[in-house]
């Protein structure tokens, strides 16, 4: 299978859950959009590791991706919606860059990482402080002109999964087993009580700070890493149901080295699109 077969497969995906975000709601219908649409991510995430392997500029290529999430942002303000993948993958084409500068990558690394710890402080404070006009403008457009992992769709767990596509690119064993830990792990700490105990065992065994040490914890799971804490202990049939990304995998690996057709922009132009043509119908239909 082909970078272009792939990408048309999680468009698909994508397109069904999407269906289901805007329209659908807690219908039957809708769950199994939803279990379909898990596969999109990792697909999406595997073409562009691929696709930072294969570029003829990287430059170009995390460049675009940052125009097209700042753009995107800018939709979200506006409508109030949480999707803009293309930031997930501008933060993953970076860190690839990052890592691919082999003498230098440490230094890099460090210099990106206190970088993001101080976008997302200012953003954090920015938005606590902010009045309800500007609260989507700090949740939304400034991380993304930022470049900043606040408020990343998928967060940081999203994130790691493209460093696992990248480290164990052209070793399909290890990128088996380390891609099936980690979703099964990620599934295991939303669906059971782990995380709330952890939180709750903070709070109840550290004097005095405990309680804001917990709520500072929890808030940095939700907006950073990505793990939504009034979903944890959900099942794993009907709301924890990340497991599913595990389809993605027999698609990751069928992959034959190969583009296919070459449509450049496609991705650029159908995710924004189509976001905002169902948000106008749903919105539409709300109103009628």
């Amino acid at each position: 299978m082909n970078t272009f077969q792939i990408k048309i497969i999680a468009l698909l995906a994508m397109t069904l859950d999407h269906i289901a975000y805007f329209f659908l709601g807690e219908t039957p219908l809708a769950l199994i959009f939803h279990w379909i649409g898990r596969i999109s991510a990792p697909l999406f995430i595997f073409c562009v590791v691929n696709g930072m392997k294969y570029t003829r500029s990287k430059r170009k290529y995390i460049l675009r991706l940052y125009l097209a999430s700042a753009a995107m942002a800018v939709f979200q303000m506006l409508s109030q919606t949480e999707l803009n993948f293309f930031r997930t993958l501008f933060i993953i084409a970076v860190l690839i860059a990052i890592l691919e500068i082999r003498e230098h990558a440490k230094k890099y690394l460090i210099l990106f990482s206190v970088y993001q710890v101080s976008s997302c402080i200012i953003c954090a404070i920015w938005a606590a402080n902010s009045s309800a006009d500007m609260e989507a403008f700090c949740f939304y457009l400034l991380p993304a002109l930022s470049g900043s992992i606040f408020t990343l769709e998928g967060g940081l767990v999203y994130v790691l999964i493209g460093m696992i596509f990248y480290w164990f690119s052209g070793e399909k064993k290890r990128l088996s087993a380390a891609f099936a830990v980690y979703i099964l792990a990620y599934t295991f700490s939303m669906a059971t009580y782990v995380i709330p105990a952890i939180l709750g065992k903070i709070q109840a065994y550290i004097p005095v700070v405990g309680d804001a040490l917990s709520g500072i914890l929890e808030y940095i799971l939700e907006v950073f890493v990505g793990i939504d804490m009034p979903s944890t202990e959900g099942s794993m049939i009907f709301i924890n149901y990340q497991w599913c990304m595990l389809f993605a995998l027999p698609l990751i690996l069928s992959y034959n080295q190969r583009q296919g057709r070459k449509v450049k922009y496609s991705f650029y132009l159908f995710y924004p699109l189509h976001i905002i043509l169902f948000w106008l119908l749903s919105t539409a239909v709300l109103k009628c």
